[in-house]
Parts: structure tokens; sequence; C-alpha cells
């Protein structure tokens, strides 16, 4: 893909079979979505991830975490050094394993966004979410969201799109919906069921993103809260 000053300069982090990645390049290819994909970043060279990438003519970046060589601060500098070289603005974590030193978010890039395989309260502060029909839930943060929610016997779960802060999956809600577990299902059989879900939400929270800053319009409140229906 050529640069394209129309459109919003991105990378995406990726680290596993880049499912939602996917999502995002076919929207892209299709003018769903107004991003000019600069280079797509990956913790893991046998990732399939940069197989979809390279056969999208995406720029590849390989890029692992070095433990005994660097810190994470040390990482993270170098990760925004590469977003930097491609003159990304805008930063994708779809599926991305590590957890960003705060020296990331120091590079002054316009958004830095995550998804997250939970459905997250609009107040970050809050450790409950209210589901949409009218039933609450904890909140489940960190690398094992999904496990730990189907390990508590939970009933619903979500995805949510979120612009990250310092603070671990508590940062703005972009968008966000609800999803069914199964009893008895594991943590692949919800995964796979929840990636359509993911996609969707990648999409609806890119285009708030953008609209926040003047790039596209964004869907109306009623069109979300249809959208949020389970």
């Amino acid at each position: 893909m050529s640069a394209d000053t129309k459109k919003f300069p991105t990378a995406i982090f990726v680290s596993g079979a880049g499912t939602n990645l996917q999502g995002v390049l076919d929207r892209v290819a299709a003018g769903e979505l107004p991003l000019d994909i600069r280079v797509v970043v990956s913790s893991h060279e046998g990732a399939f991830a940069v197989e979809r990438a390279r056969g999208a003519r995406v720029p590849v970046a390989v890029l692992p975490f070095d433990s005994e060589r660097e810190t994470r601060a040390q990482y993270a500098r170098r990760l925004a050094q590469e977003v930097t070289r491609h003159g990304a603005r805008l930063v994708l974590l779809l599926g991305w394993v590590h957890v960003l030193a705060p020296d990331f978010l120091k590079a002054g890039f316009a958004g830095v966004l995550n998804l997250h395989p939970s459905y997250l309260p609009e107040d970050p502060a809050h450790d409950t979410v209210t589901l949409p029909d009218g039933s609450t839930s904890r909140v489940y943060r960190g690398a094992h969201a999904l496990r730990d929610a189907l390990d508590a016997g939970e009933k619903t779960t979500g995805a949510s799109l979120i612009e990250i802060t310092p603070e671990i999956d508590r940062g703005p809600v972009l968008a966000r919906r609800p999803f069914a577990l199964r009893p008895g299902e594991t943590v692949e059989s919800a995964l796979a069921r929840l990636h359509p879900v993911e996609q969707e939400v990648v999409a609806e929270g890119i285009r708030m993103w953008l609209s926040w800053h003047g790039h596209v319009t964004a869907p109306s409140p009623s069109e979300f809260l249809r959208r949020e229906a389970p």
C-alpha cells in the first residue's frame, strides 16, 4: 500500500495469527476505513500475521523483545522509533501480547488504541460493568481476561477498543460489544466465535477515534445502541 495523504498514517502491532489485522486490511482495501497502513510490527517472526501483512504488500518489522539485553522501557523506545521511521501517527494494538512501557506513550503519537477481549465500563475507574440487559458483571482486565471470565463462570464477556493510558486496560472506551459465553467452552472456541465481534468493534472504534480528529463522521448514538444489543 502506498502512502496516501488523505488517509491517516497507521502502524499495526501484532503477535499472533492476525485475524483482526486481516479485518482492518480488508476494510482499508474496500475503502471502508481511511487508513494508510505504513507498517505492521510483529513481536514474532513466525506469527501468521506477518504473512497476512506481506500478502497485502504492507511493510513488516519483526521486533521481538530481548529481555536479556534490554529493559521494557528500551524496548518501548525501539518500537516507537520504528513507528516514527515509517511516519505513522496512529498505532493499533491488535493481538499484541506485550504491555507497552510508558516510554512508548511519551513518543507523542496521535493515538494508541488497544483491542481488549472484555466488555469494559465507560468509566475506567469502575471494576464492574452494566451489560445491555441491565445485569452487572465483574470487569476482567489484563492478558488473560477471556480465560479469567470463563474460569469465573461468567455468562457474558465482550470486546472493547480503547485508547491506552499508563493504567492497563483503563483508557477511554471507543467502541464495545457484549458477547455471550457458552457453558463449558474453551478459551480457543470462545475466541474463534469472538473474532467477528472484535472486527466490528475495531472498525467502529477506529471510526470514532478518527471522528474526534476530524477525519470521518462517527455512527449516531442510536446506531451504537443497536450494535451493542446482544
